[in-house]
């Protein structure tokens, strides 16, 4: 059967897998390792590391490449990953990948796709109930930065994933208290405005928690200092809603939203808040619609892998 070496490639570590994929169902994971890349300077040195870590498959020997990357994929390649400072083109010859068969893919599609798998769907957990219906399904997901990715249904079947840099667009602020936040934003970053990546995300956690506490820590040290009924809960909740509504909205997700991110999973009380579902719901013409989305928490800890695997197959026609 075909071959997949699939990575998703981080800043801190990568996770390799090799895949084996099988018509008509999803692939099947042979094989994985993780290698530590904050010290990385190239995709070579990454490739060089598998290879000492023993890992059973070479990237000749693969019918398929694919590479998660976190940034715009453009002609190709990556020119600086968001969370590294190289780049990614498969077609530079230091990299000793096959031509034709190495594919680079936005970090947050393979999310997106991993999350609709079975194996994803067994671990999700409900914050919001909802019909199943066909349609559009959006995937956000708060880690380092601010995840978004659309699945659109093709007529034939299957989907059609639409990257998207969303999360440096701007988030709204709407009431005095907020106002005060931005103006602490504004300060305390240099930015004229605030946007998902900046608020929504780790830092930002670090950041609401040190405006409303004075503790400047970071992430998970914030992290660890609050609890569902915390008031630093209720603030990302809400943004955490606010964002998944607008991306909502904007893409008409009625096929659900499932939220994923290192955030949103290692804390999970963000996702299933009552501030979450209040303000997902708040919209004066939408309002009963964004209601009935169905919205999970995905809690696997390998669905950017096994997405990027995902989307090797789609290639292959699997």
């Amino acid at each position: 059967m075909p071959t997949i070496l699939a990575a998703d490639i981080g800043g801190t570590n990568s996770r390799f897998g090799w895949f084996e994929a099988r018509s008509g169902s999803e692939p099947r994971l042979l094989e994985s390792c993780a290698v530590p890349t904050a010290a990385v300077r190239s995709l070579a040195e990454l490739f060089t590391r598998l290879r000492d870590e023993g890992f059973g498959l070479r990237p000749g020997e693969a019918d398929r490449i694919v590479l998660a990357v976190a940034g715009p994929v453009r002609d190709g390649r990556v020119s600086r990953l968001t969370n590294a400072s190289w780049g990614v083109d498969p077609a530079d010859p230091a990299n000793h990948l096959p031509p034709g068969k190495t594919l680079l893919v936005n970090d947050f599609v393979a999310q997106a796709l991993g999350c609709t798998l079975e194996s994803a769907k067994v671990s999700a957990v409900t914050v919001q109930d909802g019909p199943v219906r066909p349609g559009v399904v959006a995937a956000v997901g708060p880690g380092t930065g601010l995840g978004l990715c659309a699945l659109v249904p093709l007529p034939g079947g299957g989907v059609l994933p639409l990257p998207s840099e969303g999360g440096h667009a701007p988030l709204a602020m709407i009431d005095r208290h907020e106002f005060a936040f931005l103006e602490f934003l504004q300060a305390r970053t240099g930015h004229s405005h605030a946007f998902g990546d900046l608020v929504v995300s780790g830092p930002g956690l670090s950041l609401v928690h040190c405006f409303l506490t004075g503790r400047d820590l970071p992430p998970a040290a914030a992290a660890a200092e609050i609890g569902p009924d915390s008031e630093t809960a209720a603030w990302f909740a809400r943004f955490l809603g606010r964002s998944c509504r607008s991306y909502a909205l904007c893409v008409l997700a009625w096929g659900g939203v499932n939220l994923c991110g290192g955030v949103a999973v290692r804390n999970p009380f963000l996702a299933d808040h009552h501030e979450f579902r209040r303000e997902f719901r708040d919209s004066p013409a939408y309002g009963e619609m964004l209601g009935a989305i169905p919205v999970r928490l995905v809690t696997g800890s390998d669905t950017g892998l096994c997405g990027a695997a995902k989307y090797g197959a789609m290639a292959l026609g699997s």
